[in-house]
């Protein structure tokens, strides 16, 4: 495992951002758990919240050997590009250099066998489906 981690990491690209003084330079991408909503063995680096946008959101998602997300339906547009590793989701298997769109009402699962580095960007958030059905 360790390997395949060292693997996922290499593939990180080098993350840019705006200083206080309206220069780039170079930020550390550091991932927290994103256990929410049952997801398994995934960690995330935000680049935007959804809190802080109102909605939309951006992030490099992490998913060790075995991580998954649950069903999920998304209630805006949903674009994912898979830096490194393989991501299987509902509708195909998401290799490196992968681009994936998926359109407002689209309902996923995702899970990675081998792990996975993406950018995912959100229009709006998502919401689990088991969460729906008990409303």
């Amino acid at each position: 495992m360790e390997n395949q981690l060292s693997t996922l990491i290499s593939g990180l690209p080098v993350l840019l951002k705006e200083n206080k003084i309206g220069m780039l330079s170079e930020v550390d991408i550091e991932f927290t758990s994103f256990g929410e909503c049952g997801r398994l063995e995934s960690e995330i680096h935000w680049l935007f919240h959804p809190e802080e946008t109102g909605g939309s959101g951006a992030a490099i998602i992490r998913y060790h050997p075995g991580g998954e997300s649950p069903l999920h339906v998304h209630t805006g547009y949903e674009f994912a590009y898979i830096f490194d590793g393989e991501m299987i989701t509902n509708q195909g298997t998401l290799k490196k250099n992968d681009l994936m769109l998926l359109s407002p009402g689209s309902q996923h699962s995702s899970r990675s066998e081998k792990g996975c580095l993406a950018l995912i960007v959100w229009e709006k958030p998502a919401q689990n489906v088991l969460d729906i059905a008990h409303k």
